[in-house]
């Protein structure tokens, strides 16, 4: 993988897990265009480093939570309009 889009990818999963909770959708739709299966996989080896590193913390289970439902949403995605649907089931599983 190219390192730019890592780091883009690492960027918006940082801002995911210092957002202020319930800020989680807004962020996602604003950066419609990095959710893919590519970064569902950072996310998720993201996690993996987490739950090393902080064992005890809650963030890694929180990242993998995210990448959970919107795997669950690509799979959707050729049903749903990417506007204010799709987030919803996003919405009250980060809730």
């Amino acid at each position: 993988m190219n390192e730019e889009p890592l780091q883009i990818y690492l960027n918006l999963i940082e801002e995911l897990l210092n957002c202020p909770q319930g800020e989680e959708p807004k962020i996602l739709q604003e950066n419609e265009e990095l959710i893919n299966q590519e970064f569902i996989q950072i996310a998720n080896q993201y996690a993996d480093w987490l739950e090393q590193q902080q064992p005890e913390g809650n963030n890694a289970a929180f990242l993998r939570n995210i990448a959970r439902t919107l795997t669950e949403y690509l799979n959707r995605k050729g049903n749903l309009d990417f506007g204010q649907k799709k987030f919803v089931s996003v919405k009250y599983t980060l809730n």
